[in-house]
């Protein structure tokens, strides 16, 4: 995708993150584009409506993704735009179904009061997935569009 793709997805998901908001959930939104530059998924933060603590936007996205392609497996060549870094528990979702591509805007050490696994993120974890055979190497471009992730996250009740 060029960067003008880059920003026009990455709005969606921040649109995505702004629905969490109003919905009082956290705003972390995503979205799961095909290698052809559809949208295939969108999803936002519901762990607090949906009590499953696994309910992060971009393992919503992810599960919509899936059951409109009525699939186990995404296309090859899926990237996914997410207003947040992947957390550890979402990097591990990423690597096991080989996306190959994952856009963000804030950083998760940009999340207030976050309690970091391992003190890991997607950044920490994709070097290790990019250096074992037999995975799908993860290609990561950060901060895009990061101040108006940070402006939604601010706009949020933490405590």
């Amino acid at each position: 995708m060029d960067d003008t793709a880059d920003e026009g997805f990455m709005r969606l998901a921040l649109q995505q993150a702004e629905a969490a908001l109003a919905a009082g959930q956290a705003p972390f939104g995503a979205v799961v584009v095909d290698a052809a530059g559809a949208v295939i998924g969108l999803g936002h933060n519901q762990v607090r409506a949906d009590r499953d603590p696994s309910a992060h936007g971009e393992v919503v996205a992810i599960r919509d993704a899936l059951r409109r392609l009525r699939s186990g497996r995404l296309p090859e060549g899926t990237t996914l735009y997410t207003s947040c870094e992947p957390c550890l528990m979402c990097a591990v979702v990423i690597a096991q179904l080989g996306i190959p591509r994952v856009v963000y805007a804030a950083r998760g050490t940009d999340v207030p009061g976050a309690k970091r696994l391992l003190d890991a993120d997607l950044s920490q974890a994709a070097p290790w997935v990019n250096a074992r055979s037999g995975w799908t190497p993860i290609a990561l471009r950060g901060d895009l569009l990061r101040e108006d992730a940070l402006r939604s996250m601010a706009a949020f009740d933490w405590g």
